[in-house]
């Protein structure tokens, strides 16, 4: 099973009901990417590295952007996966809108 879909798994707690249940999608917007440093607004909150998990392919540490779709820039609007309980927050990947 890929990270991806491990994180997801996780995420909705194996379909339990609770804090830990799936709460939803939601749309963010990429403040601040790279060299190490993230920063994405998302339901009126701004999440840091330590407040929302990343899924792979996407990156925020690069030190020198290359061009590369997987990598997170300010600007990029995201889709978010949250718990019910608003505690954890999953950057599931970037949104085309």
């Amino acid at each position: 099973m890929s990270n991806v879909y491990a994180d997801l798994a996780a995420m909705m707690g194996g379909g339990q009901r609770g804090p830990a249940a799936l709460g939803g999608w939601l749309h963010g917007t990429v403040e601040a990417a790279g060299q190490g440093e993230l920063l994405v607004t998302c339901d009126g909150l701004r999440l840091g590295p330590e407040d929302i998990a990343v899924c792979a392919p996407y990156d925020y540490a690069w030190e020198s952007d290359t061009g590369e779709m997987q990598l997170l820039r300010p600007g990029d609007r995201v889709i978010v996966l949250v718990t019910a309980d608003r505690q954890d927050y999953l950057l599931w990947g970037k949104a085309v809108i």
